[in-house]
């Protein structure tokens, strides 16, 4: 795992340099950041008001044979806690990491106000995974693995029946697809090799997540393929490069000089 956060923090820090200028995409800012905006305070709201929106019993509580098998191979049962930390720590560093190397990209590409354009259609891409994930999480009302198998690991007692599907695997295979997809539209050295770490640490974060009896397997794969489907429609359906000026104002960034040590 330590090798491939090193290979990830490789890809962020050498952006190319005199390369030519970013493609430009469609997009409005204003709609964007609008849109982004309603959606992840959506999130906010379905977290706020979930404890009155939970079923007041599991819907889906019987896992099925294969789901079982693979929870009893992969739970870590003296560090389930550790491998929930673990988890959770990669599922900030991947997206954290992701729009560094897009803002690094762009700065390299001379259009350093780009990678604050591409950071925020990553974050649309996100915040739209995330509100997925929170709708259908609440209507199919799953059991988690360590509540249904009597695992006292002091998880909050108000997750219990929110198994289906992983939002943490979720969020990385959104943003990571989300990443790759703008990086690959605009132009950007070292997309492929993005995409094949952050999806790698992706499937590392789902298999940590049933390490720590949060998830089952079919959590974990239905996690990915939705947030990878949602990270690169968002962005190719909606952000395609255009040969028109896109509209909207320029986002700009501040005027101050920001040296990177690596």
């Amino acid at each position: 795992m330590r090798s491939l956060a090193l290979a990830l923090m490789i890809v962020i820090a050498s952006p190319a340099r005199g390369t030519e200028p970013p493609v430009p995409l469609q997009y409005n800012l204003a709609v964007s950041a609008t849109v982004t905006g309603a959606m992840l305070l959506s999130v906010g709201i379905l977290a706020i008001y979930q404890p009155e929106l939970l079923p007041a019993a599991c819907r889906w509580c019987e896992p099925p044979a294969f789901d079982s098998a693979v929870r009893n191979a992969l739970v870590w049962k003296e560090g389930a806690r550790t491998a929930d930390t673990l988890s959770t720590v990669l599922d900030v560093a991947v997206p954290v990491s992701a729009l560094t190397y897009l803002l690094l990209s762009a700065s390299g590409a001379g259009d350093f106000n780009a990678g604050l354009v591409d950071s925020l259609l990553v974050t649309e891409a996100a915040a739209a995974a995330l509100l997925v994930n929170q709708v259908v999480k609440l209507l199919v009302g799953r059991q988690r693995p360590y509540a249904r198998f009597g695992n006292d690991l002091g998880y909050a007692k108000g997750e219990d029946n929110l198994s289906f599907y992983s939002g943490h695997t979720s969020l990385a295979f959104s943003v990571v697809a989300a990443t790759v997809t703008v990086a690959s539209m605009r132009g950007y050295a070292g997309a492929g090799i993005l995409a094949g770490v952050g999806f790698t640490l992706g499937a590392g974060i789902g298999y940590l997540r049933i390490a720590a009896d949060q998830h089952y397997l079919t959590d974990v794969v239905v996690g990915a393929v939705i947030g990878g489907l949602v990270g690169w429609a968002v962005p190719r359906i909606f952000h395609s490069p255009s040969p028109a000026p896109s509209t909207g104002p320029a986002l700009r960034a501040p005027a101050f000089a920001m040296t990177f040590a690596f």
